[in-house]
């Protein structure tokens, strides 16, 4: 306050912070504050209203002692000509209405307010709190669900790491389902005499496991890296809140408390990974690797025996 002009300092100490105007018969309260008698009365009048300072909400018990010295700086303020208007250009942050500093934060209303408001019908229901206090529990819900947003990132990210791992997995299983298959190819060769009539059926065979074998490794690169794509999404989403979120607690009070309820529903971030592979791919991944004994037996058996259909 001491930055402004005497006469401004002169005016905000001859105004009542209720009325704005200059005081009739003030009076002090308990925690120092000072107000019209009529406009304190008249505030504790209504039904069910505490008698708490309008100014710093301090439980008063409705005590209350005459002022006599505002009643020389109210003369004092008139034969100046001064009119009365408390804060006019104190502070950047007034209340467009009353020209008062915005003290309050109305939690139902999600906005500032000044001290008149918060005495006013509009608010007198509501939760109204100081702005700092209210600032202070938004900042830490946030906080919350940042730390919250970035568990569920880790998550994301281990999820896709394992994803990766199983699909590479797989993909080598079957690549090694090919080299038995080589094997098997040569140790034909060497008893061909014996199973010459079975050639054209092994061939046939041999066309159809590795036709399924290629369909299959198609089926498990397209599931993975539909996955993977979906979980890049999803991480991307995430980061992106992230990054507002840690935005969002480094701004102002008045800022920060902006939106701040819709802000933090948009926090609740739900996510479950879903199985990067369909159970009957990994069954029929897990029915493939298991080929190769039958392939060596097979070339054992009559040409009557044919292989298991249906990967």
């Amino acid at each position: 306050m001491a930055a402004h002009s005497p006469k401004k300092r002169l005016r905000y100490e001859a105004t009542c912070p209720v009325c704005l105007g200059y005081f009739t018969d003030p009076v002090t309260l308990d925690c120092g504050h000072n107000f019209c008698q009529s406009c304190i009365t008249r505030s504790w009048e209504e039904p069910g209203k505490e008698a708490i300072c309008p100014q710093c909400r301090i439980d008063v018990g409705k005590d209350f002692k005459p002022n006599r010295s505002l009643v020389s700086v109210v003369e004092i303020s008139k034969q100046l000509g001064l009119p009365a208007a408390r804060g006019a250009g104190l502070s950047k942050l007034e209340c467009p209405k009353h020209q008062e500093p915005l003290k309050l934060f109305c939690k139902e209303d999600e906005i500032s307010i000044c001290v008149v408001c918060g005495l006013s019908k509009e608010h007198r229901n509501h939760g109204v709190v100081p702005i700092e206090e209210a600032a202070q529990e938004y900042k830490e819900e946030l906080q919350s669900s940042l730390d919250d947003l970035k568990k569920k990132r880790e998550n994301i990210l281990e999820c896709k790491k394992d994803t990766e791992k199983e699909g590479e997995d797989m993909l080598v299983s079957i690549s090694e389902v090919t080299l038995e298959k080589k094997h098997i190819e040569a140790e034909k060769k060497k008893v061909v005499v014996e199973f010459r009539d079975l050639c054209q059926f092994l061939e046939q065979q041999k066309k159809f496991l590795l036709d399924q074998m290629k369909m299959l490794q198609e089926e498990v690169q397209r599931e993975r890296d539909e996955h993977v794509a979906d979980l890049l999404v999803e991480l991307s989403s995430l980061d992106s809140l992230i990054r507002e979120t840690e935005e969002k607690i480094q701004q102002s009070a008045s800022e920060l408390l902006q939106g701040v309820r819709s802000f933090l529903e948009r926090c609740q971030w739900g996510f479950e990974a879903p199985a990067a592979f369909p159970p009957d791919l990994r069954r029929r991944v897990i029915k493939f690797c298991d080929i190769n004994p039958f392939l060596i037996d097979a070339v054992q058996r009559l040409k009557g025996n044919e292989f298991p259909q249906g990967f």
